[in-house]
C-alpha cells in the first residue's frame, strides 16, 4: 500500500495525535519559522489566499486567519484534524499533496510543513505540478522539512514498512526558469539554529515563482 493511502487510513491519525500536544505549545509567532517567513514576504493585503498542505489542526492557519487579511486553507490526511481545523475557521480538507482540489491560480502562498519527507517518490512530480498549478503567478511557496544534501531514505518507525526521506525539496521546483529561491536556511531540528550534525538538519526555503521575470 502506498505511504499516502496508509496516512489516509490511519496513519495521518495517529500522527496527529502524537506530536499535537507539543505543537500546540509552541508561541507563535515566534517560534514558527514558516510564519516568520510569511510576515517577512506578505503585505497583509486583503484577499490573501494561502494553503497549507499537510497542516494538522490548523494552528499556524489559525493564527494567520486571526492576525492578517488571509483566508486560509488546508490540506491534511488525519480525518480527525481536519475536524479540528474547521472549528477554527481554516477550510480545511482531508487529502494529500498529489491531487489538489482547486482551481488553478488559487494561492498567493502555498506551504510544505514537514510533510514531504514523508511522501511516496513517486508522486514527487505529481506534487511539485499540483502545488505549480493552484500557485498564483507570481506567488510563493514555503517549505520546512528535513534536509540532505544527498537523497537519503530512513525506516518510519511508526509504521512497519513505511520509510522516510531527506533531500533538498526546494530541487522540486527550483530546477524550473520560473522558480527563484530566496532564502534557505539549514538549521538544527532540536533547536532551530545551525550545527554539523548533518543527519539533524532541516531546511526552509522560501521560493517566488514569477514567470514574467524571464
Amino acid at each position: 500500500m502506498k505511504q499516502n493511502q496508509i496516512f489516509l487510513n490511519s496513519e495521518g491519525d495517529s500522527w496527529y495525535f502524537r506530536n499535537e500536544s507539543s505543537l500546540s505549545r509552541r508561541k507563535l509567532p515566534d517560534d514558527d519559522l514558516i510564519l516568520q517567513e510569511i510576515l517577512k514576504i506578505n503585505n497583509n493585503e486583503k484577499n490573501t489566499n494561502i494553503l497549507e498542505i499537510g497542516c494538522g489542526s490548523g494552528n499556524r492557519l489559525e493564527w494567520l486567519i486571526n492576525n492578517t487579511n488571509a483566508s486560509c486553507f488546508g490540506i491534511e490526511p488525519s480525518k480527525q484534524a481536519v475536524e479540528i481545523a474547521l472549528n477554527k475557521g481554516v477550510h480545511a480538507i482531508q487529502g494529500t499533496a498529489e491531487s489538489l482540489p482547486f482551481d488553478i491560480n488559487t494561492f498567493d502562498i502555498i506551504i510544505f510543513g514537514f510533510c514531504l519527507y514523508l511522501c511516496d517518490r513517486e508522486d514527487l512530480f505529481k506534487i511539485a505540478a499540483e502545488a505549480d498549478r493552484v500557485c498564483k503567478n507570481p506567488g510563493w511557496i514555503i517549505i520546512q522539512d528535513f534536509y540532505s544534501s544527498n537523497f537519503s531514505t530512513n525506516e518510519y518507525h511508526h509504521f512497519n514498512g513505511m520509510k522516510s526521506f531527506k533531500m533538498n525539496y526546494q530541487s522540486l521546483f527550483t530546477w524550473h526558469p520560473f522558480y527563484e529561491c530566496t532564502s534557505h536556511k539549514i538549521i538544527g531540528h532540536d533547536n532551530n539554529v545551525y550545527n554539523d550534525v548533518k543527519n539533524n538538519w532541516i531546511a526552509i526555503s522560501t521560493l517566488r515563482k514569477n514567470s514574467f521575470l524571464l
